[in-house]
């Protein structure tokens, strides 16, 4: 394990050094969705929040991280993390599965690395979550979008649009 977390690691620092990004090239067949393992720990903090510090920078505090260590942990715990991987092992994405205590399964912490996306693989990471509850019996699956109060967000109004235009 220690080896496959090396691996991904490198990965991504070769595919983010410097200020160009590069662009992946992926079909939705070669990611595979599994429940995510201790020793995926720090490639998925530093994912997460390095998106969300992108995405949600005007909505929290300085250096606010969104997956600590302590909350991975309790996900792991709980067995509601999940991460998509490239027959290569290199986790390109995660999501958060959650019951909600009503019948329901949450979705959240939806995350795709920025060089991955427009491939699939954040519909992929919806739909394993909608086909769980439905393996579950569940009545439905919810999502919370963070939307800010005091000025519009292009990047939330994105995401409104995209899991409007998937169902939700």
């Amino acid at each position: 394990e220690m080896l496959r977390q090396n691996k991904a690691k490198q990965w991504y620092q070769r595919r983010v050094r410097g200020s160009k990004i590069y662009k992946m090239n992926l079909s939705t067949n070669d990611i595979h969705i599994r429940q995510s393992i201790p020793s995926d720990e720090l490639i998925l903090m530093k994912m997460v929040n390095e998106v969300y510090a992108d995405c949600e920078r005007h909505l929290w505090v300085k250096n606010h991280d969104r997956l600590t260590k302590s909350r991975f942990h309790s996900h792991l715990k709980k067995q509601e993390l999940f991460v998509a991987e490239d027959k290569g092992g290199y986790i390109v994405g995660s999501v958060v599965m959650s019951d909600t205590g009503e019948n329901g399964k949450e979705l959240s912490m939806l995350v795709v690395r920025p060089e991955c996306r427009s491939q699939g693989i954040g519909r992929k990471l919806v739909d394993f979550v909608i086909e769980n509850a439905r393996g579950a019996n569940c009545d439905f699956v919810s999502v919370e979008i963070l939307y800010p109060t005091h000025q519009p967000d292009p990047w939330k109004d994105r995401l409104k649009k995209w899991y409007s235009s998937i169902g939700f």
